[in-house]
């Protein structure tokens, strides 16, 4: 997983807090889309770049969104395809904003978006120092915030369940706080120990069939052949089938990755956890 913090106008995000927007369109001048470790899944906070959230000059983060899709096109496009989830009421509002903030004020051929669902907004500010990192104060746009030793989005969450603001995240308590970061750690930990299948089309057909039968279970961020489900405090992890003719080997490699999995939630993870780990092989 590689979380990020971006610089956000403060003014955007109360439009989507006031009208309670649990998905947004979060639009970028780049007309291009240049992450070196950013992807479906991860999570994007709100750095936010007003003086009331700011805590002498750093920054404070405002809440946060997951990221399930990037997209380029030009504004009118972008208006049609996602309107109000572009944070302005009309398309002439949103036009403004961009050219504001444009360098010779003029409107570009095309922009990018992050779509984000899974928004939360804070009370108040939570600051990335508190959380065990530094921010220069010359980042002019995002910085990651997670490394494959520490979770910081992780210590994020957690301060998270004491800010969350209620009234426009009504139906987001700390029981859903919880699952983000199970969600978040089961990304990360994915990210370094993901299977490469032998039998690829196999194992993805197999997996694909077993969602349709099974719509409360997810693909494991972009994930084709690994899935999961979260219940209180319960994660269980599904594998497809390696289909190889050693019956052995395949059953020494799932039980590979499970350690794999508990090992590196004992460490990531701090409370406890049960995992219950599944080939998804019918007749067993």
């Amino acid at each position: 997983m590689a979380a990020i913090a971006y610089i956000t106008d403060a003014k955007l995000l109360e439009y989507h807090r006031l009208n309670q927007n649990h998905e947004m369109n979060f639009w970028r001048l780049s007309p291009t889309l240049k992450f070196s470790d950013f992807k479906e899944g991860d999570l994007l906070f709100f750095l936010s770049k007003d003086k009331d959230h700011k805590r002498k000059s750093e920054k404070g983060i405002i809440g946060y969104g997951r990221c399930v899709s990037f997209h380029s096109a030009g504004v009118n496009t972008m208006w049609k395809r996602y309107g109000l989830k572009n944070g302005y009421t009309t398309i002439a509002q949103f036009k403004e904003a961009i050219i504001k903030v444009t360098k010779d004020h003029h409107l570009p051929s095309k922009i990018s978006s992050i779509y984000l669902e899974d928004v939360v907004f804070f009370q108040s500010p939570i600051y990335l120092s508190d959380c065990g990192k530094k921010v220069s104060k010359s980042v002019e746009s995002y910085i990651y915030i997670d490394n494959d030793e520490e979770l910081i989005s992780l210590k994020i969450l957690e301060k998270a369940k004491d800010v969350i603001d209620i009234w426009s995240s009504a139906d987001v308590d700390e029981l859903t706080i919880e699952k983000e970061e199970i969600r978040s750690v089961l990304y990360h930990v994915y990210d370094k120990i993901g299977l490469i299948y032998p039998n690829p089309k196999k194992a993805i057909k197999a997996m694909r069939e077993f969602l349709s039968e099974n719509p409360d279970v997810h693909y494991i961020k972009d994930a084709k052949t690994e899935a999961y489900k979260i219940e209180e405090d319960r994660l269980y992890i599904y594998m497809a089938p390696l289909f190889i003719k050693d019956k052995m080997m395949e059953r020494r490699i799932a039980i590979g990755q499970k350690t794999l999995y508990e090992r590196s939630f004992d460490e990531l993870y701090p409370y406890n956890l049960h995992i219950i780990f599944k080939v998804i092989e019918k007749d067993d």
